[in-house]
């Protein structure tokens, strides 16, 4: 039977994971990409070090492993090809070829630690693909030179830094525990993201109160809060439920970012979307 506080901390966990596509969008009107996700984990780390040590999120000789520099390192790049990339291409976008990170661990593991894929998760992958194709192209001659195709890879290419952070962060978290990995992860990235401020020097920032929530916001619920919540699911839920925030995620992303900035959907992006939720699903189940 499964366990109802732990199912609704997972739920939770992923209305709170698929608020952070439009907030991102919402504040790159005020502050410039590279400063603004340094500020949220910079916010998020002053949570876990001053607030969640000692529930066990830090675990001081985990950073004297070279495997949560390299975790780190990926995970802070991709952080900043999201926030380049929201800036010019739609939330709706950004929020659906995020979630094919779930379609490419399958790959990366089989690659990375042999694990087979059966024809369930093949099938997946394979129609999460096609539905990318189609929304990236809107059933369009595709345009090299268009900003938003550009602001699309540079997003497929946070997707598959959150694949490799998956799969490479599989056997600390075996070792370690899911908490100081989590807490781990977040503070090295913050750490690396900081010389990436400089590139922003030349930009107009406005710190309006309204920017300041925005971060706070990202930095408590979609970091800090989500991560709590989805540790807190697995601690009884099996993580082939857990993977049901995976399609929560990118329906509150979708949409919030439909109803807040009017992201044009027609027949081939709406496919698009409802294929790589499929694939997703199927890739979850078969998990």
């Amino acid at each position: 039977m499964v366990d109802r506080r732990g199912l609704a901390a997972t739920m939770l966990a992923g209305l709170l994971f698929g608020t952070s596509v439009p907030v991102i969008k919402l504040g790159l009107s005020f502050v410039p990409p590279n400063t603004f996700v340094t500020l949220r984990f910079l916010f998020a780390s002053a949570l876990i070090v001053f607030l969640l040590q000692g529930r066990g999120w830090v675990q001081r000789d985990l950073f004297r492993s070279r495997k949560i520099w390299i975790i780190g390192f990926i995970n802070a790049f991709g952080y900043v090809l999201q926030f380049q990339g929201q800036l010019i291409t739609s939330s709706s976008n950004a929020a659906l070829i995020i979630s094919t990170a779930a379609l490419m661990i399958p790959v990366l593991s089989l690659a990375y630690v042999h694990e087979k894929m059966g024809m369930r998760k093949i099938t997946g992958v394979l129609l999460g693909f096609i539905g990318i194709t189609l929304l990236i192209t809107r059933g369009q001659a595709v345009n090299l030179g268009s900003s938003e195709l550009l602001g699309d890879f540079l997003i497929l290419g946070t997707a598959v830094t959150i694949a490799l952070v998956f799969v490479l962060s599989k056997d600390l978290v075996e070792k370690k525990g899911g908490r100081p990995v989590t807490g781990g992860i977040i503070l090295v990235t913050a750490m690396l993201l900081l010389p990436t401020v400089a590139f922003d020097l030349g930009a107009s920032t406005n710190l309006a109160p309204i920017a300041v929530f925005y971060v706070v916001f990202l930095a408590v619920f979609a970091t800090v809060g989500a991560y709590y919540f989805f540790m807190k699911g697995l601690e009884s839920v099996s993580p082939t439920i857990s993977s049901i925030i995976l399609p929560i995620e990118v329906v509150v992303a979708v949409t919030l970012s439909v109803i807040i900035f009017g992201d044009p959907f027609n027949l081939y992006s709406g496919t698009g979307a409802f294929l790589i939720i499929a694939g997703i699903i199927l890739v979850s189940i078969a998990t």
